[in-house]
């Protein structure tokens, strides 16, 4: 298979979808499952062509498949985007086939490192760095690529990057991950700043406790003991992320940029779980809550 598959479903029709993103092309990182597959699929439907970006290629093939059945066009863009190398190609390639990208979300990380996921005191210098260099290379190379591009075209566009409530409320074992996401959150201010001339805005979205099918499997009940945590009553789902990403990447947040939107439930704004305060959990429905165990 070549490095990237092209596969696009253009008709009479697509051209003239409408919907938040209508005329607009999407290149979305790390899209062949999970939230990134859905903010693809979600800017599909809002009328965007999408450039659907991961290392797996049946796993990009199935969504561009998806979007297509849909009546998006839709790219498959097969690369590691910590290769510079890789993101260029896959830039152009996108270029040639869907046009400029004018959204660009920045969804993909790698979990290279065998100690990078642990406690501090285990993880290995060389762990760490390939781990950070991995992952702040793929947010800074791709801005770049699309950054450019659009400041030449001069017609402005959006980028939103996929942080994580762990930017700033720490993860247990989580150091390099979590140090990652509040890089990406400060360089989302920062390029907002450098790029707001051209018209090109820059946010970012933390989603909080999400339900995907990496972590589903960590444990029987793990969405009731998530939701008892949040004051909205339910973990989230990959769909609530893309909606965020839809808004910002549309011109309804056209005034918006360098901000970070948590996509949690209300998890950020209380201060303790409700069980820690030994208080019952109570959503409607609830006749006699009972006592629930706080999941670390």
């Amino acid at each position: 298979m070549s490095h990237q598959q092209a596969t696009t479903g253009a008709s009479p029709e697509t051209s003239t979808r409408r919907g938040a993103l209508a005329g607009r092309t999407a290149f979305v990182t790390g899209a062949g499952r999970s939230i990134g597959r859905a903010i693809a699929v979600r800017c599909g439907s809002e009328g965007s062509r999408v450039a659907v970006n991961d290392v797996d290629a049946a796993a990009a093939a199935a969504v561009v498949a998806e979007l297509q059945e849909a009546g998006a066009e839709a790219l498959a863009v097969v690369g590691d985007m910590s290769d510079f190398v890789q993101v260029d190609r896959a830039f152009a390639e996108t270029e040639a086939t869907l046009g400029v990208v004018d959204v660009l979300v920045n969804n993909a990380y790698t979990r290279r490192g065998d100690t990078a996921w642990g406690n501090f005191l285990s993880v290995e210098p060389s762990d760490w760095e390939l781990f950070v260099s991995a992952n702040l290379n793929m947010l800074y190379g791709c801005t770049q690529r699309a950054a450019r591009a659009l400041a030449g075209a001069r017609s402005g566009g959006s980028i939103v990057n996929i942080s994580s409530i762990g930017a700033e409320r720490a993860h247990r074992n989580l150091i390099p991950y979590d140090s990652v996401k509040g890089a990406m959150e400060s360089f989302t201010r920062a390029v907002a700043v450098d790029l707001a001339p051209w018209g090109i805005r820059v946010n970012a979205v933390r989603p909080g406790a999400i339900a995907t099918e990496r972590e589903q499997p960590l444990q029987d009940g793990w969405e009731d003991l998530r939701a008892a945590q949040i004051p909205l009553g339910r973990a989230g789902t990959p769909e609530d992320v893309a909606s965020a990403v839809v808004f910002l990447a549309s011109s309804e947040s056209a005034y918006i940029t360098g901000q970070i939107f948590n996509i949690d439930g209300g998890m950020m704004a209380q201060g303790r779980a409700p069980q820690v305060e030994g208080a019952p959990v109570m959503h409607p429905g609830n006749a006699a809550p009972a006592p629930v165990t706080l999941l670390r």
